[in-house]
């Protein structure tokens, strides 16, 4: 019965510790409100590190403001494009720098190295 309860706690630790080794691995995503050029919306989660650029999208939405296009990596050699407002292309773009000056932020604080998986 010992052995089976020191079993079941090594067990449990290696998954945590999996889980927690998976969490920081992953990149760190932003969300956001995509609008089409025919007025439908939705969201949308990429991470930081795979937008690409944002620009314009050659049409208007359906307050007839210009739209945005955001081009993300698709990891297999193209983009994927997501339409939004300009002020959700605002949103996306304060947040990544957000994102980039906390990661600044960590190294000028300590001895930290980043490693990308």
């Amino acid at each position: 019965m010992k052995k089976i309860t020191l079993c079941f706690f090594a067990i449990l630790f290696f998954a945590c510790l999996a889980l927690v080794g998976a969490a920081i691995a992953s990149t760190y995503q932003v969300t956001f409100e995509t609008t089409d050029c025919n007025g439908d919306t939705g969201f949308s989660t990429v991470g930081v590190d795979e937008v690409y650029k944002i620009q314009s999208a050659g049409c208007s939405g359906p307050e007839g403001a210009p739209l945005k296009q955001m081009l993300v990596h698709d990891g297999l050699g193209s983009y994927t494009a997501y339409t939004m407002t300009e002020e959700e292309s605002k949103n996306v773009r304060k947040e990544i720098k957000d994102y980039m000056a906390a990661r600044r932020g960590v190294l000028d604080r300590s001895n930290a190295i980043i490693v990308k998986p």
